[in-house]
């Protein structure tokens, strides 16, 4: 009986690549479960089964890991928020479908990520400064999926933009109260009042 072949062997690029992807995962997980506070070295590197030091050789300071770890949380979310509304067009989308998926990201772990490293770099000079190129490259992807939504596309070009944050912000600020006070007999109202918020523009 023929003997199977062992593995190939990981490249130094692979192994590279895997650590940093252990690194980039278990700092989303931290943050997410224990907040940001609390995701240091020590718990990041427990929770990915490297050392210190190995952490070290892929990234000069805990900062940025968690600066690289938010530009994954910012492609995450789009790709989860696409995969949920799958292919778009104005004949087979309810708009309160988007509008649902919009509220399933607000409400998902990641976002919670999202909730932990701004509300730390209110006060954190350095966190702040290091976020503010990632925040305005993720809202630009935001805006950008929103363009391929018909009721988002429909809007006039003036307020567009203003629209989309306006419904976004909505959601993540309810996101916050639903995790401690949740209002589930509101939720199909509040997704029919910002519905109706969207029309209204088109409409004027």
């Amino acid at each position: 009986m023929t003997e199977p072949k062992p593995p190939p062997r990981r490249t130094q690029r692979e192994r590279r690549e895997a650590t940093v992807g252990k690194l980039i995962d278990a700092t989303i997980d931290a943050i997410s479960e224990v907040g940001y506070a609390r995701a240091s070295v020590q718990e990041i590197c427990g929770r990915a089964g490297v050392s210190h030091g190995g952490l070290f050789r892929h990234f000069e300071t805990r900062l940025d890991l968690i600066v690289t770890a938010s530009e994954e949380v910012g492609r995450r979310q789009i790709a989860n928020f696409l995969a949920r509304i799958g292919p778009v067009s104005a004949e087979e989308t309810d708009f309160l479908d988007v509008l649902r998926a919009i509220r399933a990201a607000s409400r998902s772990p990641l976002n919670i990520v999202w909730f932990e490293l701004l509300l730390a770099a209110r006060t954190d000079d350095d966190l702040r400064a290091r976020l503010v190129p990632t925040i305005e490259s993720f809202s630009r992807d935001i805006y950008l999926t929103a363009l391929k939504i018909p009721a988002i596309a429909a809007q006039p070009d003036e307020s567009r933009q203003a629209a989309v944050f306006t419904g976004l912000h909505m959601f993540d600020g309810e996101s916050f109260f639903d995790s401690v006070y949740s209002r589930p007999d509101l939720d199909e109202k509040r997704l029919r009042i910002v519905a109706n918020f969207y029309q209204s523009t088109v409409d004027r």
